[in-house]
């Protein structure tokens, strides 16, 4: 395998692990947007349970059903709370696969990087090599 074969092949690989960084983004990016829904869902079943207060009705009748109202707007917002918990998990998860996928291209990045290097190195030695040897015979010429 030649040099420009190999660092064509690891320029290669570091786009395709930007492409796993950028879809890692774009999932956290998901994700994150649901939670503030989450979120806003929750501030707003909590001002609906606080809202729900007495009506200043005294009939009995008003009074069950504003109770059973509160009742169930609490169960919801617990389930929200319960599923949020789970996606805060989840997310937490993806952020790390992103740390991950951004670790593994930095990697490959750092790998080409030093391949290049050590490449443009090479050819600058075989250049000043190739250009010693044309003084040498120029040197050599003149003096014979």
């Amino acid at each position: 395998m030649t040099n420009g074969h190999s660092l064509g092949n690891l320029a290669r690989l570091v786009e395709l692990r930007q492409r796993a960084v950028d879809r890692q983004l774009a999932e956290v990016a998901d994700k994150q947007s649901v939670r503030e829904r989450y979120q806003r869902n929750l501030e707003q079943l909590d001002s609906l349970c606080r809202n729900a207060g007495p009506s200043g009705a005294s009939m009995a009748v008003f009074s069950l059903n504003n109770a059973n109202y509160k009742q169930t707007v609490m169960q919801l917002a617990d389930t929200h709370r319960v599923d949020l918990a789970l996606h805060d998990a989840d997310l937490a998860l993806s952020r790390r696969a992103l740390v991950e996928a951004a670790r593994q291209r930095e990697a490959v990045d750092q790998l080409l990087t030093r391949q290049r290097q050590a490449l443009q190195r090479t050819q600058a030695a075989q250049e000043q090599k190739r250009q010693d040897e044309m003084a040498s015979l120029v040197w050599h010429r003149r003096s014979a």
